[in-house]
């Protein structure tokens, strides 16, 4: 290894050291690590595996260059494909070229033109005394210059070291808080009101939550974008008899319609131009977990009667195949929309609508649950404060700017807004003109959901907040609570026009 290789490494491992002891959220550290692998060292397309005792399978719990859609589908059995022989052998193993590798199973699709573009793959167990947790990989392509195995793969057992000790603490803690007695009648309310919040209208929410977990009806989550739909949907999931089993969200909104049946039902072989291998879909994924269908108004006609079957008989058949595949699936659905709307408009099926509304639960904007602005904030500011290193203090000026904003993007809107302020504040001591990218003052109050109000009242909001960021779409998605994706899909379905310059 010559100076400036080790000099790289040594950068990386201190890097990550660092992040592997700073970062609380152990997700989040495993994703920042990849990403030191990229920038510090070359090492692309990064993946941390680890297995799931429940399933005995080896799942994906962290790979930022690919997308969730793909990411969800690459779960192995020990001893299947690369991931899977290495997690079994539990040694680490250099493959020179993927594209003349026949073990290379590539199942999540992630990996295209592997002729025209040659890359190694490394695969380094976790090891943590005897015990194997998982694999960490990653890759190197040929055309970025000269490189060597060896060095790559000293690193590497280094960095999969650290890891594998991180994520053997992270088991540890979870197995005693699990082991902690809590008496059967209570301990659900307890965790449920543990959630930030202490006014009337989110006490409401979780008491209903606490009450409806235990069971299996399916709910239907209802309330404006950012209110933490997905929160108490994992909650829900938490809190009851499935807690050990896979939590699955999907956003019906965002995915095209033409793949939107596929990622639910899952494919086989040949079914389709592109479908090269068969595919488990959502549905199977979940089996014996819940599945958290996010926007689910946003489904199309022919999507909806093949969940309605879904749901009424637990049974379907992947896209081109034949063979009935049945599963045990506790259903989670949200809307912001109008779906009753939706339902007079023809766009979605009655008999769907009642079977999705078994019990329902609205969540209340922020601005109608003005209590909890400031305990939200302090619990943002303390959870942003370890993840970056940096420590902001808001003066009361500045709680005054953020009581005085409507947070039309809700709790999701608060949180962009507090990290933007971690991250770039100039100072320790944040006042109210640190602040004053809210735009100084209370936005009217967007109307209640109705059946001929909700989308008119959405577009408004989009159009206000593409004013307010100068039609920088980026800048307008976080004022929203938004990705740059959900926007631009709002800003064609409602004709908005948008300034370029």
């Amino acid at each position: 290894m010559d100076a400036r290789s080790a000099a790289a490494g040594f950068d990386a491992l201190h890097a990550v050291a660092r992040l592997l002891s700073s970062t609380t959220d152990p997700s989040k550290a495993l994703t920042s690590v990849l990403g030191v692998l990229r920038s510090h060292l070359g090492l692309a397309n990064g993946m941390v595996a680890l297995f799931d005792s429940v399933t005995g399978e080896v799942f994906i719990e962290a790979a930022p260059e690919m997308p969730d859609s793909e990411r969800i589908l690459g779960r192995l059995r020990p001893g299947e494909g690369i991931v899977g022989r290495v997690f079994q052998r539990g040694l680490p193993v250099v493959v020179p070229d993927l594209a003349d590798e026949p073990a290379f199973l590539n199942r999540t699709g992630s990996w295209r033109d592997l002729r025209e573009d040659p890359r190694a793959l490394y695969a380094v167990p976790l090891r943590h005394g005897h015990a194997t947790l998982g694999v960490l990989t990653a890759e190197r392509r040929w055309a970025d210059g000269p490189f060597s195995f060896d060095d790559d793969l000293k690193v590497l057992g280094v960095v999969a070291a650290m890891v594998a000790a991180r994520v053997r603490l992270v088991q540890r803690d979870d197995a005693a808080e699990r082991a902690v007695e809590e008496p059967p009648s209570t301990a659900p309310r307890e965790r449920a009101e543990s959630a930030v919040g202490t006014s009337a209208r989110w006490r409401a929410v979780l008491d209903v939550v606490s009450r409806v977990a235990p069971s299996r009806a399916t709910v239907l989550l209802r309330g404006e974008s950012g209110t933490g739909k997905e929160v108490v949907a994992r909650l829900l999931h938490r809190l009851g008899p499935r807690a050990p089993r896979p939590f699955v969200a999907v956003n019906c909104g965002a995915l095209p319609e033409t793949l939107l049946e596929s990622e639910l039902f899952g494919h086989e072989r040949g079914a389709f131009t592109g479908a090269a291998q068969a595919r488990a879909g959502r549905f199977e994924l979940a089996d014996g977990g819940t599945l958290f269908l996010d926007e689910v108004s946003e489904l199309p006609l022919a999507a909806q009667v093949k969940l309605l079957r879904a749901i009424q008989e637990r049974q379907f058949e992947r896209v081109g195949g034949r063979r009935t595949v049945t599963v045990d699936v506790r259903l989670v659905a949200a809307t912001n929309r109008d779906i009753e709307g939706a339902v007079r408009a023809g766009t979605f099926r009655l008999d769907l609508y009642h079977r999705l509304n078994v019990v329902e639960i609205a969540l209340p904007p922020l601005r109608e649950r003005r209590d909890d602005l400031l305990p939200l904030a302090r619990h943002f500011l303390a959870e942003l404060e370890r993840e970056h290193g940096r420590r902001v203090v808001l003066t009361p000026d500045a709680v005054a700017a953020l009581e005085a904003h409507d947070w039309p993007g809700n709790v999701r809107e608060l949180r962009n807004v507090l990290e933007r302020l971690v991250v770039s504040a100039a100072r320790e001591v944040v006042t109210a003109a640190d602040v004053g990218a809210l735009g100084g003052g209370r936005a009217p109050a967007p109307a209640e959901p109705g059946p001929t109000t909700a989308p008119t009242t959405e577009r408004e909001r989009v159009r206000e907040a593409l004013a307010r960021a100068g039609h920088v779409q980026a800048r307008a998605a976080r004022l929203l609570g938004l990705s740059v994706r959900q926007l631009r899909y709002r800003i064609l379905k409602y004709g908005i026009e948008v300034e370029r310059f």
